[in-house]
């Protein structure tokens, strides 16, 4: 009997790769979206897919969705959190309504997407949750702050989620990629204002993402497909080297910075 797997954010991105990903392998595909109209007219010549309307930020349209998947194809073995949008802007600029609507989309939604399914995984002692996080979870870039700051909180609730689920026999992984050649910039939000002060931190911002190097958006996704619903998923998997190559100078510096200040935090003691 094929799995099933209920994808968030599938209208563009990874959302959409992970979904011709799936189908590949044979997976029937809750392939759901905010808005509908989005949807890729791809998915239309694709078997076992079925297309629904799932908004993060709506309980009642997440309990929908989780209901129909049900009904149509008998479970569902996995999930991917694959919704969310950039907030720009630095911490000063970036209002609290921004805030919260970020952290509404990126994080808040997440929860509520899991607490969606996870009564039916319990009852059926099994299923596997992937989290799309990324690498600005560790590392975080001017400009960007808000956008990571709701990374790193998807790590931690992964992270604390696995330690849950274990015993229940419920499997669950972080998805860290780097950037990707997608339209996430495009819709990215902006903030309502803007202060002439910061333009040397969005210069900084602009000359990182010049350099940055990207990843395969498709060798990635198919990397996530393979290792779902596998007998020992990784709790975390970073996709695209040069991304695990930032994090891993990132944390010698973050190493080294503990070790440089040690003296005084043995006064705390």
């Amino acid at each position: 009997m094929s799995k099933t797997v209920l994808i968030t954010g599938t209208s563009t991105g990874m959302g959409e790769a992970l979904t011709s990903e799936y189908v590949a392998r044979g997976w029937n595909v809750a392939a759901t979206m905010r808005t509908l109209a989005k949807a890729p007219a791809s998915f239309a010549e694709l078997p076992n897919v079925l297309v629904t309307r799932l908004d993060v930020t709506d309980p009642a349209s997440i309990e929908a969705a989780v209901k129909e998947t049900i009904d149509r194809f008998g479970a569902i073995d996995a999930v991917v959190n694959a919704a969310g949008y950039g907030q720009i802007g630095t911490v000063e600029e970036v209002s609290a309504e921004e805030l919260r609507a970020q952290y509404e989309t990126n994080v808040v939604g997440v929860v509520q997407v899991i607490q969606g399914v996870l009564p039916h995984m319990r009852e059926r002692g099994s299923g596997h949750i992937l989290n799309i996080g990324s690498m600005g979870g560790h590392v975080a870039l001017p400009t960007m702050s808000v956008y990571t700051s709701s990374k790193s909180a998807v790590q931690n609730l992964t992270e604390g989620l696995a330690w849950e689920l274990q015993p229940l026999g419920i499997k669950v992984t972080l998805v860290e990629p780097a950037g990707f050649n997608t339209n996430f910039t495009a819709n990215s939000t902006m903030p309502a204002r803007s202060i002439a002060d910061y333009a040397d931190s969005y210069a900084q911002m602009a000359e990182f993402d010049q350099q940055a190097v990207r990843g395969d958006l498709v060798k990635s996704m198919s990397a996530v497909a393979d290792v779902t619903g596998i007998d020992e998923p990784p709790l975390h998997l970073a996709v695209a080297t040069a991304g695990l190559e930032m994090v891993r100078g990132h944390f010698a510096q973050l190493l080294d910075e503990y070790d440089r200040w040690e003296s005084v935090t043995a006064k705390t003691d």
